[in-house]
């Protein structure tokens, strides 16, 4: 254990922060050209999953997803259905508050369906099988990526306890601890256990985007052990979104309450599919 309430598994890669290179990634055997399978990880994946989340309909994951019969139009495959939502001007995809996909990212789904849906493969610059991925972090097992965890209790400090439900358990302390408008903690996967440690935003780069009623936005950086919090004001209903290296995952529904872990759990709650992670 260490002196800021930090214990360290001694296996390799471990400690506080950035995920290992495979975390919340499966094999390639989707079947799909790498450039079909890097938009549909960049835009779709995050609700569109191996475990549909946030009212999705379907998984857009693999050949045989994207060449089903659309269920809103059976005449047309959900890849060329996919497109006309990526243009559409009133029911766009993804919804806000995500990136909407460029012209390029769309063609390329033209280009693939005009083309007549060829399967592919990813490989990796050498010509071996290890290169592709799709990700989805909820399809993985309960792991302690960080392997490693918070022993310090109850004890102030920014790194504490991450996982539990902070705003709930301030309320119960009597004022002691602050009293934040937002908190929470990213993690590389869907379903890690309390107290392990998460993301660290600082090394990675990855961001809470937090877009309040009024459009005003406010973004965040986890800490070493992923926490992150809020206590300015923010207009409610708010929205909110992680970005990571050009990908996004994005809560479409408007929240009222900023206790992000008391519904991110690890096994989620109240609609969640589990702990909030990396795009």
């Amino acid at each position: 254990m260490r002196r800021d309430g930090l214990a360290v598994d001694e296996i390799d890669g471990g400690g506080p922060g950035g995920p290992p290179a495979d975390a919340g990634v499966t094999p390639n055997t989707t079947g799909l050209p790498c450039d079909v399978q890097a938009l549909l990880s960049s835009r779709c994946v995050s609700c569109h999953g191996v475990i549909p989340s946030q009212g999705a309909p379907m998984s857009l994951v693999t050949y045989a997803d994207l060449l089903a019969p659309a269920r809103s139009n059976p005449a047309m495959t959900v890849s060329e259905l996919a497109v006309l939502r990526m243009q559409s001007a009133s029911a766009q995809m993804p919804p806000a508050p995500a990136v909407h996909a460029s012209a390029a990212e769309v063609a390329v789904l033209q280009n693939w369906n005009a083309a007549g849906n060829p399967r592919g493969g990813c490989g990796a610059p050498d010509g071996g099988s290890d290169g592709g991925s799709v990700i989805d972090p909820f399809s993985v097992p309960p792991v302690c990526t960080s392997h490693s965890t918070w022993t310090g209790g109850d004890q102030g400090s920014p790194s504490m306890n991450p996982g539990l439900a902070c705003i709930s358990c301030h309320a119960t302390t009597g004022g002691e601890g602050p009293s934040f408008t937002v908190a929470g903690t990213l993690f590389p996967t869907g379903h890690e256990p309390n107290l392990c440690n998460g993301v660290n935003g600082g090394v990675t780069g990855a961001r809470i985007v937090i877009i309040g009623a009024n459009g005003q936005t406010t973004t965040l950086t986890p800490n070493a052990v992923g926490n992150f919090s809020y206590t300015g004001a923010i207009a409610l209903p708010f929205q909110a979104k992680v970005t990571y290296q050009g990908r996004e995952r994005v809560m479409t529904a408007a929240q009222t309450v900023g206790d992000c872990n008391s519904c991110h759990t690890q096994s989620g709650a109240n609609g969640a599919p589990g702990r909030i992670v990396l795009p």
